[in-house]
């Protein structure tokens, strides 16, 4: 298998590309690892490589399940609630295509953030435990 990893630099993109074998493009892929968040470009990614007929694994997030308070405005959680969306309709649509939503993980990003925190060995083994499942997966939540 050879995997495509968007948002390798840091954190969770980094130790994923350390650990998979990658390639340089989605186009040489047999499994898409749609990791970076930056807006709603994940969602892009995502019909683009369902398109293209690949095996799609994003990263979600638990923040989906959240919209805000009346005060304040929480854009991550309706770009990754809109992730999820994304992804219902295609796995509807017979794609192979799983969203991972994490809680929080342990992070350069969440360095801030005082809770417990998911290591990232733990979520290398999840995204193949979904891989090796004989049926699609559509989600997954988990947190601590």
């Amino acid at each position: 298998m050879k995997y495509y990893v968007n948002g390798t630099r840091r954190g969770l993109g980094k130790k994923l590309v350390e650990f998979f074998p990658t390639v340089d493009t989605l186009e040489e892929c047999d499994i898409f690892i749609n990791n970076k968040h930056d807006g709603y470009t994940q969602v892009e990614n995502l019909y683009k490589a369902a398109e293209m007929g690949k095996r799609v694994i994003s990263m979600g997030s638990r923040a989906s399940d959240y919209v805000g308070g009346r005060d304040n405005m929480f854009p991550y959680a309706i770009e990754k609630k809109a992730l999820r969306a994304a992804n219902a309709q295609l796995y509807n649509m017979g794609y192979n295509v799983t969203c991972l939503n994490f809680g929080y993980f342990d992070t350069e990003r969440c360095a801030h953030v005082n809770v417990p925190k998911m290591d990232l060995d733990y979520i290398i083994e999840t995204i193949l435990w979904v891989i090796k499942q004989k049926y699609r997966v559509n989600e997954l939540t988990i947190s601590i």
